[in-house]
């Protein structure tokens, strides 16, 4: 569909970022001739009532309308959404606002005037723990989270950095570029849940246990370090310092879920079997290994825990 006659495409088109968000890149371009982004896509027919759902839910309408402004290929725009396959998939996507930062990508760009507003793709999804720009470390950018930083020299963190980078991979493969990215987004969960009590009668409830716990050793050591010492389940993403242990247990059970499926089943409270039971099994059915990276001559091994 090509624009009306009377609409002309926009007269100065600045080059997208890599990794941009679509709304980022049209809110730059809204800024450089002084009006906001809903009235410059107002202005060419496309009407939302966020900016930010353009990157949620583009319609093939608007997107052919918006290609035709800015002068590109449609695809181009789909892929700078978080719908890159025509629906947002994962539950662990940023509405409103980042979850977290690369500080050396953020200052790059706000050194830069026609750079200063944008806002990347990867500061928006839950599965990230470092830049896929740059390599840095990403920080909580909203500031409860804060509250939950770790001492990035602690033992642990240390210990599992490679095998937590291949669990980011790992979910970054299932919720981009697969049609179900459910599997691996509940198993990042269910690690989390409390492995059922084994007190005997009269005796007080042991200290809470952690699936995780099965799969990285000492993960329940180091979250009992964090101040305070819970965090927002209720939140889409969970904060740096935990979700670096996660990722390195979504890891190490992907690797093999079929040797981690009783153990993990076994040890959970009853009223989570059900919901775990069909998660790991899932992974086990499925030939989710596959969606790994293939391995190189500098890759991690998962350690055997």
């Amino acid at each position: 569909m090509r624009l009306p006659p009377s609409i002309r495409p926009f007269p100065v088109i600045l080059p997208p970022l890599v990794d941009e968000l679509l709304s980022s890149w049209v809110n730059r371009h809204a800024e450089f001739v002084g009006v906001s982004g809903l009235r410059l896509l107002r202005h060419y027919g496309i009407e939302v009532p966020r900016l930010p759902d353009l990157d949620l839910n583009l319609s093939c309408r608007d997107q052919s309308r918006l290609a035709e402004a800015l002068r590109c290929l449609p695809h181009l725009l789909r892929n700078m959404t978080q719908s890159r396959s025509g629906k947002v998939h994962s539950r662990l996507v940023a509405i409103e606002q980042p979850t977290q930062v690369c500080r050396p990508c953020a200052r790059r760009h706000s050194a830069n005037s026609a750079t200063r507003s944008a806002r990347l793709r990867s500061w928006m999804e839950g599965w990230w723990i470092t830049c896929p720009i740059c390599g840095a470390a990403l920080e909580d950018f909203r500031l409860y989270t804060r509250l939950f930083r770790a001492d990035p020299s602690d033992a642990l963190p240390v210990r599992i950095e490679r095998t937590a980078r291949h669990g980011e991979q790992i979910m970054n493969r299932s919720c981009t570029r697969h049609g179900d990215s459910y599997t691996h987004t509940a198993l990042t969960r269910n690690l989390l849940l409390p492995q059922a009590q084994k007190t005997r009668t009269g005796q007080a409830p042991a200290t809470l246990c952690r699936l995780l716990e099965l799969a990285i050793p000492g993960a329940d050591a180091f979250f009992r370090c964090l101040v305070p010492e819970t965090w927002p389940r209720g939140s889409r993403s969970l904060p740096l310092s935990v979700r670096v242990p996660v990722l390195a247990g979504v890891a190490v059970v992907s690797s093999r879920p079929e040797y981690w499926f009783e153990g993990l089943v076994g040890a959970a409270a009853a009223q989570h079997r059900v919901g775990l039971l069909h998660c790991v099994g899932s992974l086990a059915a499925s030939d989710n290994r596959g969606m790994e990276p293939k391995p190189t001559a500098h890759s991690h091994i998962l350690p055997q825990y």
